[in-house]
């Protein structure tokens, strides 16, 4: 009955009969929202709530139970259920439910994408970057962003997008390294399809393109003329280019004119390897956001630590950091990250599998991107303790995308 409710209201809807199969469909599915309820025959909704939090703290849950209950209910939502709703269900106050608690939350992830989403070391070199970012703001100029593997590109973007006006498009992504394997997979349409189609998605917005060094003779045609024939307006869409490849490479690479475009307004940044302040900065910076996270209390770092951290190479650069704050914060049991985690704290952090890799063919290079993508979400999981949404923001994507690319790459999440 509720499934036939909400199908008319165009919500996508899967059933579960039991418990166990619900949490199997959670494993699978990026779901939004769940409605349970309280009392059921092999576990109470309160476990179950319980377990869905801690694996996808995302995921709202509204509890369903009798007028007898409403206690029990309102102590639910003091263990993380968004909202109850009594039976007998009317159709009415349940629509009005679901909508405000997913409307709720997408306020939420407006606000919380408005706050400052890049850390601004100290020192001339980054003020001049923030300049350079700041003018591309004001003028809603378009920029090329080359910087080696997490050293902030996608970062950039957000930052951009959170000073355009509140009532701005939306935040639109192409990955060329995702779309060359969909291609290759034969899931997907061609390079400038899907350009299209993220352009048009993003009107009045902003479009990330990540990857460029994978874009071919088509495509930089395209992207060329979008970039200087696109004119200001409603519809205008801010464009934000990201590549590992340094300057001298890109201009041996692209047609002249779209790399004489690009070099026109662009900025390089820089790795991490031996700038111990720069270190200290994200160390802190990112301390402070696991505690916040992960539910921490952490105030201190050991001196034996930091001094492994400036030695460190860093070949996954502030990513990979960010990585290993909130794995040492997991690892710390006491509000002080202690020097008697170092000898697994650096485990599978290895220069191999951090380093970007260019192989000359294809084939191979999409086979090492795979066990690299996968690798890496694997390890994110294990740091998250099996938390998703812990997970997804460790490596800097969004839930979705984590779900998605847990079955391409048959990740087992337990």
């Amino acid at each position: 009955m509720l499934k036939s409710w909400l199908v008319k209201q165009n919500y996508n809807v899967d059933i579960a009969t039991s418990v166990e199969e619900a949490k199997q469909k959670v494993k699978n599915e990026a779901y939004d929202l769940i409605l349970s309820d309280i009392r059921m025959p092999e576990a109470d909704g309160f476990s179950f709530l319980s377990w869905v939090k801690k694996f996808d703290s995302d995921i709202l849950v509204i509890m369903m139970t009798g007028y007898a209950d409403i206690e029990t209910a309102v102590e639910s939502m003091k263990s993380g259920a968004v909202d109850y709703i009594a039976k007998p269900i009317e159709a009415e106050v349940l629509y009005k439910k679901i909508a405000d608690a997913l409307k709720n939350q997408e306020n939420q992830k407006k606000s919380e994408q408005f706050r400052e989403p890049l850390a601004k070391p100290m020192g001339d070199f980054y003020l001049k970057i923030f300049d350079k970012l700041n003018e591309v703001v004001h003028n809603e100029s378009h920029l090329l962003v080359i910087g080696e593997h997490g050293t902030g590109k996608t970062s950039v973007a957000h930052y951009i997008f959170s000073r355009i006006v509140v009532d701005s498009g939306p935040f639109i992504i192409i990955d060329l390294d995702d779309t060359q394997v969909m291609n290759r997979n034969g899931e997907r349409g061609t390079f400038e399809q899907l350009f299209l189609q993220a352009l048009d998605n993003a009107k009045g917005g902003l479009l990330l393109i990540k990857n460029l060094q994978r874009i071919d003779i088509g495509f930089q045609t395209l992207l060329l003329k979008v970039l200087t024939t696109q004119k200001k307006g409603d519809d205008f869409v801010q464009i934000i280019i990201t590549t590992r490849e340094k300057k001298e490479q890109l201009s041996s690479v692209l047609l002249p004119k779209l790399a004489e475009a690009l070099l026109k307004s662009y900025i390089e940044l820089p790795t991490l390897q031996g700038k111990k302040d720069v270190i200290l900065f994200y160390t802190e910076h990112f301390l402070d956001t696991a505690n916040r996270e992960l539910d921490k209390k952490i105030k201190k770092i050991d001196n034996d630590v930091l001094e492994e951290f400036y030695k460190h190479p860093w070949n996954g650069n502030i990513q990979e950091l960010k990585n290993i704050i909130f794995k040492a914060c997991l690892l710390s049991e006491e509000n002080t990250i202690s020097k008697n985690i170092l000898p697994v704290l650096f485990k599978n952090f290895t220069g191999e599998m951090l380093e970007s890799v260019q192989p000359q063919k294809q084939a191979i290079e999409g086979l090492k991107k795979e066990n690299y993508e996968k690798e890496k979400i694997v390890e994110a999981l294990e740091i998250a303790k099996g938390n998703k949404t812990v997970a997804a923001s460790i490596l800097n994507i969004d839930r979705k995308t984590l779900y998605n690319k847990i079955k391409l790459y048959n990740v087992e999440v337990n």
